[in-house]
C-alpha cells in the first residue's frame, strides 16, 4: 500500500482497537499500551496520530457519528411522503445501534466519561441529526412553529431513550420504539392547549421567597470544609464530602484525587478511608446530598401547583430556579457526574427514575402519562435533561428560568391534550 494508505490503515485499526478496549472495561482503565497491543502497532505509530488516548477517543467518537448521520441523512432522502421519510431515517439509526451495540454504546454512553472534553464534540454530533429533524419541521410548516430549542430537545431525548436501552441491556427492543417516538416528535407541532397554557403561565412565575424546601443546613456548603467554622460545626464525614463536592467544582472530576479532598478537608488520607472506599464514594455522597435538596424542592412546588400541568410548571421553574443559584448541584448533576464512570452513572439515573416514577405516581398527572408510552415520558425527560445541561455546559446557569416555558411546554405538549 501507498504511505497515505498505510497510515489510514493504521488509524482505523486504533479507532477499532480503542472502541473494543473501552467496552471491555470503560476509558480510565484503557491504556495506550492497551491500544496499540489491539491494533498491531507501535507505540510511536500511535503517536504519529494520537497526542493522547483521549484525542484518539474523540477521533473515533467523530468517524462513528459521521458514518451513521450520513446513512441517516440517506435513509431521510429516500423514497415516500415526508412523514414515511422521517421513519426511515429513525428506523435506519436505531438499526445501526441494533447491529453495531459497541459503537453505539462508545458514542452515547461512554462519551460522557470524558466530560468537559466531550462536550463539544457531542453537540457537533446531534446537530448532524438536529439537521434531518429541522428539514422536517421546515417542510411542514405548521400553525405551531418548532423551535430550535425544542428540536435539540428531540435528538437528545431519542439519544436518551438509546441510552437506556443500551445501559439495561435492551437494545433488541428498540424497534419498538421507532412509531411511538415519530409521534411524540411530531406533537410538537401541535397548537398550545388550555391544559399546556396552565403549565407556562405557572412556568413564567417565580417561587415565592419562602419557598425552596430547603431545611436549614448547620453550615451552608461555601464556607471552605477545612475552616474553624466547619471543624467546629460538621463531622469529619461531612468535611470530606464537602471537600470532594468543592474539588470538583473548581477543578473537575478528572483533578480528583484523595489528597486533594484530604487537603481540602483539612483531614489525613487515613481519616479519609475510614470514611470512604474511593474517590468516587466521596464525590457520588456529594451528588446525593446535593440531589435531595433538589429533590425536595421539586415535591414541594409539585404541591404548590393548581393542577397536573400547572404542577409540572412549578416544578420545572422551581428545578431551573435553583440550579440558577447553585452551582455545586448544576455542576455534580449534569456536568461531573457523569465523568465519575458506570458507578456514577448508574446511581444518576436511579435519581432520574425516581423522578419519573413520582411524576407518574402523583395525582394530577398520572392522567396525563397515562395516555402514552412510558418511553415518551423517558424522551421528554431525557430531551429536557438535554437542554439544562447545555446551558450548564456553557456557564449559562443564570439563562434557564427564562427558559422554562419552552421546557414546560415540551412536557406537557405530548400529553395535554
Amino acid at each position: 500500500m501507498k504511505a497515505d494508505e498505510v497510515a489510514r490503515h493504521q488509524k482505523d485499526r486504533l479507532e477499532g482497537a480503542i472502541v473494543e478496549a473501552v467496552a471491555r472495561h470503560g476509558f480510565a482503565s484503557t491504556t495506550v499500551r492497551e491500544l496499540v497491543t489491539l491494533a498491531g502497532v507501535s507505540k510511536s505509530t500511535f503517536y504519529d496520530h494520537f497526542e493522547s488516548k483521549e484525542e484518539c477517543f474523540l477521533a473515533t467518537f467523530d468517524s462513528i457519528v459521521g458514518e451513521v448521520a450520513e446513512e441517516v441523512a440517506q435513509a431521510y432522502a429516500g423514497d415516500g411522503d415526508e412523514r414515511e421519510r422521517l421513519v426511515a431515517a429513525l428506523r435506519r439509526f436505531i438499526e445501526i445501534v441494533v447491529e453495531r451495540p459497541e459503537d453505539a454504546a462508545f458514542a452515547i454512553i461512554d462519551s460522557l466519561t470524558l466530560g468537559s472534553a466531550g462536550i463539544a464534540h457531542r453537540e457537533r454530533a446531534w446537530e448532524a441529526f438536529e439537521q434531518v429533524a429541522r428539514e422536517y419541521f421546515d417542510n411542514n410548516a405548521s400553525s405551531q412553529p418548532v423551535s430550535d430549542l425544542t428540536v435539540r430537545a428531540i435528538i437528545a431525548g431519542i439519544s436518551g431513550v438509546v441510552y437506556q436501552y443500551l445501559r439495561n441491556g435492551k437494545t433488541k427492543e428498540l424497534p419498538g420504539v421507532v412509531e411511538p417516538l415519530i409521534d411524540w416528535a411530531l406533537s410538537y407541532q401541535a397548537p398550545d392547549t388550555e391544559l399546556v397554557r396552565r403549565g407556562v403561565v405557572a412556568a413564567e412565575q417565580p417561587p415565592s421567597p419562602e419557598a425552596g424546601g430547603e431545611e436549614e443546613e448547620t453550615l451552608g456548603w461555601e464556607e471552605p470544609p477545612d475552616s474553624p467554622l466547619s471543624r467546629a460545626s460538621l463531622s469529619q464525614r461531612e468535611r470530606i464530602v464537602r471537600a470532594a463536592a468543592r474539588v470538583v467544582v473548581e477543578r473537575g472530576y478528572e483533578s480528583l484525587s484523595i489528597p486533594a479532598i484530604s487537603a481540602a478537608a483539612g483531614t489525613s488520607n487515613q481519616t479519609f478511608y475510614e470514611n470512604f472506599n474511593s474517590k468516587r464514594d466521596a464525590f457520588i455522597a456529594a451528588y446525593e446530598i446535593a440531589s435531595e435538596k433538589a429533590l425536595r424542592i421539586c415535591v414541594e412546588a409539585f404541591e404548590s401547583g393548581a393542577d397536573g400541568p400547572a404542577s409540572i410548571g412549578a416544578v420545572l421553574r422551581a428545578l431551573t430556579e435553583h440550579i440558577a443559584r447553585d452551582e455545586m448541584y448544576a455542576r455534580l448533576a449534569f456536568l461531573e457526574m457523569m465523568t465519575a464512570g458506570p458507578p456514577a452513572l448508574d446511581r444518576s439515573e436511579e435519581v432520574m427514575n425516581a423522578v419519573l416514577a413520582f411524576v407518574e405516581a402523583r395525582k394530577g398527572t398520572k392522567e396525563l402519562w397515562s395516555k402514552v408510552p412510558r418511553v415518551v415520558l423517558e424522551a421528554t425527560a431525557g430531551g429536557i435533561w438535554f437542554v439544562i445541561q447545555r446551558e450548564v455546559a456553557h456557564g449559562r446557569d443564570d439563562s434557564l428560568p427564562g427558559k422554562t416555558p419552552e421546557l414546560a411546554r415540551l412536557a406537557l405538549l405530548p400529553v395535554a391534550r
